[in-house]
């Protein structure tokens, strides 16, 4: 059985050897060899972090990883529920110090990854809770809702102006630094726009032309 020791120093590169400190002097034999750090944003998710996801893939039944901050599983508490269950999976354990020396993947409705899996449910319906009073206070006001424009109106211009002159869909994205799905929206509005127009312009001449008859 193997003893894993994971490390995010979020580019504060004396944290390994503080964290290292920790580790031999909370009883744990530190094997330079087992030893994964990580030197990411504590912004970035559990996926993007290389050395995480190494030693989740090699970790089996029985071995334990060793962290000194929970907060290095992931970038939120659902996050690092996902990499918690992901070890439990593989039945082995996983000790954070500032926890204590308790194994987090114990099973059971009073476990540790149960209470943090209550947490998060939490954090979610109080951030859902935040939207809609957000969401209806704007609308009470007469505050826009919704996304804000990823580009400006001159922005717009170009882009339409760029595909008028027949460029690509992929070309005008990568020019104005935004994705293809941004720049097909802005297209189709705009077709669907000149569509609207040209028939309110039609039915006016109508109009205009049953006037004169009578």
């Amino acid at each position: 059985m193997t003893l894993f020791i994971y490390i995010n120093t979020s580019g504060d590169r004396p944290v390994r050897e503080r964290d290292l400190f920790e580790i031999d002097a909370a009883g744990f034999l530190v094997d330079m060899g087992s030893v994964l750090v990580d030197h990411c944003s504590n912004a970035m998710a559990a996926a993007s972090r290389q050395a995480l996801q190494k030693v989740i893939r090699r970790i089996k039944p029985g071995d334990t990883l060793v962290f000194s901050r929970l907060g290095y599983l992931g970038n939120g508490i659902s996050d690092v529920v996902s990499m918690l269950n992901a070890i439990a999976v593989k039945r082995a354990h996983a000790i954070c110090l500032e926890m204590g020396r308790n194994d987090l993947c114990v099973p059971g409705d009073s476990s540790p990854v149960r209470m943090l899996e209550l947490a998060a449910e939490l954090e979610r319906d109080a951030k859902r809770a935040r939207a809609l009073d957000a969401a209806a206070l704007a609308k009470q006001v007469g505050a826009p809702q919704g996304r804000p424009a990823s580009l400006s109106a001159s922005q717009r211009q170009q882009a339409l102006g760029a595909l008028a002159a027949g460029s690509t869909v992929s070309a005008v994205a990568r020019s104005l630094s935004t994705s293809r799905q941004t720049i097909i929206r802005l297209r189709d509005a705009a077709a669907t726009q000149t569509a609207s127009n040209d028939s309110a312009a039609s039915l006016s001449v109508t109009s205009r032309a049953d006037h004169w008859c009578e």
